[in-house]
Formats: structure tokens, sequence, C-alpha cells
């Protein structure tokens, strides 16, 4: 799973000026997690991808790629998945108070906005269900992102659907092949490492 957050001993210079009141927006948003020249340098990194104070797909495949944290990518690929992690409200783009979000859920397991971070990514359509196909899809992308595995091969396409079963059959509790909002987070309540294990796959 990707998160584009790094702590860094090296915090001089960073980020730009933060007006006192929004310091105190961010730091609201991200319950205490982060201290001020944490914040300030995703502002910068942030910004630096997006000028705006909106970043669209286009700024955030650029923003991916110069992290180089990818063995294997393709001059074609979207990252629509991660996108959807960020963009918490859908709207195509993501703003600042998302970018936090986003890395609140993924660093510190935040439950909340870490269950609605998981979903969103593997939830491609958008309809509120999680299918095998999405699952099948997301779980492949990460792989070969990572470069360590051939996803042509068929071992490895095989392991991949071996755990995605695994995840249908203890999610899907009515059985009829896809997960709802309400079975995962059922399956959560019971099993809160379901969440790990989804984000880690992503």
């Amino acid at each position: 799973f990707f998160f584009a957050y790094r702590r860094s001993s090296d915090t001089s210079n960073m980020g730009k000026n933060i007006s006192k009141e929004k310091m105190e927006e961010y730091k609201k948003t991200i319950k205490g997690k982060f201290d001020e020249k944490e914040i300030k340098h995703m502002y910068k990194l942030f910004h630096k991808a997006a000028p705006t104070g909106k970043m669209g797909k286009k700024e955030f495949k650029k923003y991916i790629e110069d992290l180089a944290i990818f063995k294997k990518v393709d001059s074609q690929e979207s990252y629509d998945q991660l996108f959807r992690g960020y963009d918490r409200d859908a709207d195509g783009t993501i703003t600042f108070k998302e970018y936090l979000e986003y890395h609140l859920g993924i660093v510190f397991s935040e439950p909340d906005e870490l269950f609605d971070i998981v979903f969103s990514m593997y939830d491609a359509d958008g309809n509120g269900y999680i299918t095998r196909d999405e699952l099948i899809e997301v779980v492949t992308n990460s792989t070969r992102w990572m470069g360590d595995c051939d996803v042509e091969s068929k071992d490895v396409q095989d392991l991949i659907q071996a755990e995605v079963d695994k995840i249908v059959i203890f999610a899907d509790v009515n059985k009829d092949g896809q997960i709802s909002k309400e079975e995962l987070y059922a399956a959560y309540e019971k099993h809160p490492e379901i969440l790990e294990k989804l984000k880690n796959l992503a």
C-alpha cells in the first residue's frame, strides 16, 4: 500500500506560510497526530504538486511519479485507486484537508479515516459495493507497481485470486457476490485487522 508522507528529521524551511487559524484547523483535522513542522512539510509537498490548492488526476499522477516509490510504472498509469483513497468527497480533486485525512488514516490507522479510504480504493465504480473483480483489480495493480512479482504469471494470479476469495468469503455475509459498507464494517468490528490487510494489499 502506498502513502506519500515520509517522516523526516530535516524539517528546516519546510512549507509556505500557514495562517494561525488554518494551522489550528489542520491540527484538528489530524487529531494532533502530526506536529506543526510535519504539517508544514506536507503543505509544501502538496502545494508543489498543486499550486492552486486542488490536485486533479493529472497533478496527482505527476506527484506519485515524482516520489519514485514504485519500481514498475507505465506511462499510461493513472493510479485511480490511490486517487480515490485521497479524494474523500469523490469530486475529482484532492484538497489539502483530504491529503491530511489520507495520511492520518494510513500512517496512524485511525479507524474512521482508514475505513473510508480503504472502501473508496476498492469501490472502483463508486456504487457502494466492492466486487470480487474490483478486489482483484486493485490487488493486481498494487502488486504490479511494487515490481517484485510478474502479475502475468499464472502462479501470481492464482495467489491474488486466492487472497481475494478469502476476503469475499469472510466479509460477504449475504453471499450476493459483493461487499457492502455495512458488511465490511461488521467484519471490521469483529476482526479489526481486516482493514490493515486490505490497506496492505491495495
